[in-house]
Formats: structure tokens, C-alpha cells, sequence
């Protein structure tokens, strides 16, 4: 940390430096991207920066919204600023989920590859970047340009660590029809990503698509980690509720924060999730 850096420290109320760097959109009211994602954080004990790449009024289902999608450069700008600050000296993990248009993940690539070989020249831990690639579900369809899909694949998941899509957004990453994402040519899809450099996939929301009857109840994550998958698999909660993607991803990640195994992980984030939709559905705050 500079010296201007360390004064301008001492002028924050809460001086401890960052745990998680959270990257998606942000709502003034309602509960998806970083709104969903950040309580979870608190909970787990993890202080955490959150950088918005868009700012919506309210969910675009509702009658009226409006939306600004921050631009390519102020993200970048604002990424080196987090740096210079010293905010980041102690960060664990990047969680990066929603991006509008394909220029950000391109930003958020070249900026963390680069900052990650300055940590590892300096001799400093170098903190886990996970992809949520958060494109659609197969209800909604797109949430954002689909030329994402492409730059999320080119850009971010060869420096990635691990990477959460759900089925949609599996089939969109691989440009395979979702219909014949089941048994091996799921299990192969999955696969594919992991030759781009992730250490570890989890593929969320199956429900019959490897080997099971789709009438057997509960949900699946298919989880591909050193070599081996596996299916996990938990409740189904009736729910139309948005957001459920962007809590598993924050549990998780918090779990694996905390040193937790990739597996043990997903079943932890699985059962935060699975609180969240009860306390929901209660109307508890």
C-alpha cells in the first residue's frame, strides 16, 4: 500500500481489507445479483466490495424498469482503483456473475490476469476467480446479450478457477442444443469446460438429465473436480423466485473460502439455498 493510499485508509470507518470482490448488477429493490448475493457473505463472516457492472430499478418482470449498464471502461478504471486503494491486499475470492455486454468480460480478464501474475511476482497469495456465467434459464431465456456466452468462454474461462452454470447456460457455453445435454453428452459438455483451465465445474439444476427418472424428485448439481464426477443431489423446493443461482454461487464460494472441499462445498451452498427459498416463501426478512 502506498502512502497516500494508507492515509486515505485511515479515513474509513471499517479499515479491514476485502475478502470478496463480488462483480454483477445491482437493484435498487429486489433480490438477485449482488442484492442476493452479499447477505450471504455477511452471514459467513466475509467482508466484501461490490462492483456493479449494471444498476436496475427494480426486476424487469415488473411493469416499469429502467437500467444502467456501467461501461467498459469505468469497470476497468474502477478495478485498478480497487487495487491502488489497497482494499484488495487480502481478497480470497472474485465471484463474477452478471455481465451485460461481452466488452466486460474481456475487462474483467485482462485485469485479473494481470493482477494475478503481479501477486504471484510479489510473492502474494493469488485468490480464486469463479464464473457464474449467468446468461438465461430455460423459463426466462437470454438475461443479456447472447454474444456474452462467447466472450465468457474466450475471456474469463481459461482464468477462472471454477465455474457454477446452470443447463441453459451449460448448452450455451459448449453451442450444444440443451435437449441433448443428458447422460454422456452431459457428462462430456461439462468435461469440455474443464479443458479450458478450470480446476473444478458445477453444473446446477438437473433434474433427471444424468441417469435419474426426471419424475425421481429433488435437484442435482453435477460436479466435475480432479478427474472425477459426480452427482449431488437435494430437495426440490417448489419456487419462482430469482436469485436462487446468484445465493448458491455466494454460499459456495463462501464455503470454499473457508477451506471447504469443492463437494462439500455444493452440498453447504445447496442447504443456505434451500433456507433462503423456506424464509422466502414464509416471508421472513
Amino acid at each position: 500500500m502506498s502512502a497516500d493510499a494508507a492515509g486515505a485508509h485511515g479515513l474509513e470507518l471499517d479499515t479491514r481489507t476485502v475478502d470478496v470482490l463480488a462483480i454483477g448488477s445491482q437493484l435498487v429493490h429486489g433480490s438477485v445479483g449482488l442484492n442476493a448475493a452479499l447477505p450471504v457473505y455477511t452471514a459467513a463472516g466475509l467482508r466484501r466490495a461490490a462492483l456493479p457492472t449494471t444498476i436496475l430499478s427494480v426486476l424487469p418482470h415488473y411493469p416499469s424498469m429502467h437500467r444502467v449498464d456501467m461501461s467498459a471502461a469505468w469497470l476497468g478504471d474502477t478495478l485498478d482503483d480497487l487495487v491502488a486503494s489497497g482494499a484488495l491486499d487480502g481478497l480470497r475470492v472474485v465471484a463474477v456473475g452478471y455481465l451485460p455486454v461481452p466488452e466486460h468480460a474481456g475487462v474483467v480478464a485482462r485485469w485479473y490476469d494481470g493482477w494475478r501474475a503481479a501477486r504471484r511476482a510479489a510473492g502474494a497469495d493469488v485468490p480464486q476467480l469463479v464464473l457464474d456465467p449467468t446468461l438465461g434459464d430455460v423459463e426466462v431465456g437470454f438475461y443479456n446479450d447472447p454474444a456474452v456466452g462467447p466472450a465468457l468462454r474466450r475471456d474469463l474461462l481459461p482464468v477462472a478457477t471454477g465455474a457454477v452454470p446452470n443447463l441453459f447456460e451449460l448448452a450455451h457455453l459448449v453451442d450444444r442444443p440443451i435437449e441433448e445435454l443428458t447422460g454422456d453428452a452431459l457428462l462430456e459438455a461439462a468435461a469440455s469446460l474443464l479443458d479450458d483451465g478450470l480446476d473444478w465445474l458445477v453444473v446446477t439444476g438437473l433434474r433427471g438429465q444424468v441417469g435419474e427418472r426426471p419424475d425421481a424428485g429433488g435437484i442435482g448439481e453435477l460436479v466435475l473436480v480432479g478427474g472425477s464426477a459426480q452427482l449431488r443431489r437435494h430437495e426440490l423446493l417448489p419456487s419462482t423466485a430469482k436469485g436462487v443461482g446468484d445465493v448458491f454461487t455466494a454460499a459456495l464460494c463462501a464455503r470454499i473460502v473457508a477451506g471447504g472441499h469443492v463437494v462439500e462445498a455444493v452440498d453447504a451452498a445447496a442447504a443456505i439455498t434451500a433456507d433462503h427459498i423456506r424464509r422466502g416463501a414464509a416471508g421472513d426478512s
